[in-house]
């Protein structure tokens, strides 16, 4: 198994995309959204007066839009919020996808699965009658699973004519959340010591129980002293894990290549449907990969070095690495990944 990753992650590193630009962060009514973008030409953003409407089943609905301009073509962000819960199956969130935005003319149109948002979605293709494509990726940020169909209140599409590098970053780097304020959400941090570290976080109510592994060398490779720790958080028919791997000497921290990993693991495992993506964990730089089975399970894998620290030269150091796998839904995964906190202590 990892003669198996190590080959996939060789191969990715031989088509390592160019680095990361800036997120952006932009405020969409009660929405907080954030994604990646390079382009040569340079851009704008505007955020669009707020649309109220009806479905032709009477529900009423509110949409909000994000317009991203450039020479080199236009993107939308589209999220609607419906008064109540909606039919969000795959063939709606499909459908979503394939409505022909901005009257444009079509030859060809091709749709398939995607993830979108570290959310399972669909992603059409538009071929134009010129030349050049348009893209178009649908999603729900709450659906959830009622008697009979999948249900949801809170549809995002993605409209793009940019060039497709750029439209895949959009894609992959998107994240769409509704803002809540601090005094909303209760404190129930969770403290646990596992050897030299001390490892918090909030899952609020979550029933879970916390099961703390023993303490095992490094492999080979790693060198001598190093030691790893495993964190169980186990909530019956969910569960999620922290490894921590300490290290004796500081290690460069390359998230480009963290990043690489997280999306190996998830292959080697099955999850064939993968992307990452750099993620702030506890406030800390990491990266965040998301993937999907042919059963459409979806495994979480986010990687950080929570004592990472920048040397003159502006490479980044560290001596403790954590790997948190993730089986929950991602409303507790992210919570967990935002509450995160792994501390060594001075005898580490």
């Amino acid at each position: 198994m990892k003669d198996e990753i190590f080959l996939i992650l060789l191969g990715a590193l031989l088509v390592a995309p160019a680095p990361y630009a800036a997120p952006v962060v932009q405020d969409l009514g009660p929405y907080s959204v954030s994604f990646n973008l390079i382009l040569q030409s340079g851009w704008t953003v505007q955020v669009k007066e707020p649309v109220e409407g009806r479905t032709p089943e009477g529900v009423g609905y509110v949409e909000r839009i994000i317009r991203i301009d450039s020479d080199e073509g236009l993107a939308e962000i589209r999220v609607t919020a419906y008064g109540s819960p909606v039919p969000a199956g795959d063939g709606t969130t499909r459908a979503l996808s394939r409505k022909v935005p901005w009257g444009i003319g079509t030859v060809g149109v091709e749709t398939k699965e995607r993830l979108v948002d570290r959310r399972a979605g669909s992603h059409t293709t538009f071929q134009q009658p010129r030349g050049g494509e348009v893209h178009q990726a649908a999603y729900w940020l709450d659906r959830y699973l009622a008697p009979g169909e999948y249900r949801g209140r809170t549809s995002c599409v993605i409209s793009s004519s940019l060039p497709w590098q750029a439209t895949k970053e959009l894609f992959d780097t998107l994240h769409v959340e509704e803002r809540r304020e601090e005094a909303e959400r209760p404190t129930t941090m969770e403290t646990v010591i596992q050897g030299y570290y001390r490892v918090s976080f909030d899952l609020g109510d979550l029933d879970y129980t916390v099961i703390d592994g023993e303490a095992v060398a490094g492999e080979e490779e790693d060198g001598p002293g190093v030691m790893r720790r495993k964190i169980t958080i186990d909530g019956g028919d969910k569960a999620a894990s922290i490894m921590i791997t300490g290290y004796s000497q500081p290690r460069l921290v390359n998230a480009e290549t963290e990043r690489l990993l997280a999306e190996a693991l998830l292959q080697a495992g099955g999850y064939t449907k993968n992307n990452g993506s750099l993620w702030d964990i506890g406030g800390v730089s990491g990266v965040l990969g998301v993937g999907e089975d042919p059963n459409h399970q979806i495994l979480y894998v986010a990687i950080f070095w929570p004592d990472q620290i920048q040397r003159a030269g502006g490479d980044l150091i560290g001596m403790t690495r954590c790997e948190v796998v993730s089986r929950y839904r991602w409303t507790e995964t992210e919570r967990l990944l935002s509450t995160l906190q792994v501390e060594r202590s001075m005898e580490g």
